[in-house]
């Protein structure tokens, strides 16, 4: 439940040629009866579990399903043609189309912890079928996507030492008649499949046009690593579209076109991309100070986790203008909920909007009304969660750009 407090009714302007200049202080405070704040890394108490459904947001242990970003990673591309149609590109423009930005948005997001090579075929290796043989559609059929995925291997196979790769990504030209750009998506594969020696868990099949959709790649190379979709995918026969409703720009796995693309604290938590410190729990009545450092730059504290159930967290971070969020609507201490037993593409994470009757960067942003989320000076949010929201938490912030004052209250 939301139940904002705007004091002064002030609002957070967009910010991109005046990008702070150092990082956001945040105090967190639970004002009850005194008690430390814990710092977690991979443990402790807000460390959420795992839950058995697709993506979860659990961040107690790693899911040995799939691959995980730290360190050198090598991907290679595979670019397929069909008979039915000449490209008339080349790979290594449709290379370019994706790199280096998409290594450079993981450089960046990561802190230099994750660095992805790629590797690519420099020549179309041709498909045994027509593209229209394929049905490729952003829903198509299991048996037309399997025959697509066996006849893509096999014909890579001749090619490529897949041994040699922990990601795979399968490019077909854009133009072919049967090639569908909404069709791009992850295959994690529940019966591996094994080529020449190697066993494929995990691939990319990029449908692209050309150029290609903003930060397309760096969305679907999370799900290779366990991250879900952000966004809620309506019923199909739903009359509203309320698929940016949830995160709106505010994480790249929201949309591949926000503002804010950065990935939250919690998912570079998930990652292991935050150290020893870099995460506070507040998990008991007391008082806490945290020093919190926006989460597009090195160094610092970077969330803040009140846990609330077995399953679910509220999180605090602070967002600025810079590094992948360069572009953002704007500034200061974004709040959203965390749910480990809601799967991808249902809303695992909504994003909690400090202020509910305005918007901002239409035109622009996804989901405009949730472009000015972020808290700023004087401006407070009040979380309610357990048995008929009986329990509540009182945020406030004060103070300025590069020095925000978050004080964290039960109420």
């Amino acid at each position: 439940m939301r139940e904002p407090d705007m004091p002064g009714n002030r609002r957070t302007p967009l910010r991109r040629a005046a990008a702070l200049a150092v990082g956001f202080a945040a105090l967190v405070a639970w004002s009850l009866v005194p008690g430390p704040v814990a710092a977690v890394a991979s443990g402790g108490p807000c460390a959420l579990r795992r839950a058995e459904v697709r993506h979860s947001e659990g961040v107690g242990s790693w899911n040995p399903a799939y691959p995980r970003p730290l360190g050198d990673v090598h991907a290679v591309l595979i670019f397929l043609s069909f008979p039915d149609h000449v490209p008339a590109l080349t790979p290594r423009q449709l290379t370019a189309d994706h790199f280096p930005a998409t290594s450079d948005f993981f450089a960046r997001a990561s802190y230099g912890r994750f660095r992805l090579h790629p590797h690519p075929v420099g020549r179309w290796l041709r498909m045994p079928a027509p593209s229209t043989a394929y049905g490729i559609h952003r829903d198509w059929l299991p048996e037309l996507r399997a025959r697509y995925v066996h006849d893509a291997l096999a014909t890579a196979a001749r090619a490529v030492d897949f041994r040699r790769y922990r990601v795979v990504y399968v490019i077909a030209d854009p133009d072919a008649p049967g090639v569908d750009a909404d069709a791009t998506k992850v295959l994690n594969l529940d019966d591996p499949v094994r080529v020449r020696g190697a066993v494929i868990r995990h691939l990319v099949t990029v449908f692209e046009h050309h150029p290609p959709d903003r930060d397309v790649l760096a969305h679907e190379t999370n799900h290779i690593f366990d991250l879900p979709d952000l966004y809620y995918r309506p019923p199909q026969d739903s009359p509203t579209a309320a698929w940016d409703t949830r995160v709106g720009d505010w994480d790249v796995m929201g949309s591949q076109f926000g503002l804010a693309p950065e990935l939250f604290a919690w998912h570079k938590w998930k990652y292991g991309w935050l150290g020893p410190g870099q995460v506070r729990c507040v998990d008991h009545p007391g008082t806490s100070r945290t020093l919190l450092r926006p989460v597009e730059t090195p160094g610092g504290t970077k969330l803040v986790v009140v846990r609330t159930g077995a399953s679910t967290a509220l999180a605090m971070e602070a967002r600025a203008a810079r590094g992948n969020d360069v572009t953002t609507c704007s500034e200061g201490v974004l709040l959203y909920e965390v749910r480990t037993d809601v799967e991808s593409g249902e809303g695992p994470i909504r994003v909690l909007d400090g202020h509910p009757r305005t918007g901002a960067c239409a035109g622009l942003s996804v989901y405009p009304p949730l472009a000015d989320a972020p808290l700023t000076a004087g401006q407070s949010y009040t979380y309610r969660f357990g048995a008929a929201g009986h329990t509540a938490v009182r945020v406030t912030v004060a103070g300025r750009p590069g020095a925000w004052t978050v004080t964290t209250a039960e109420r």
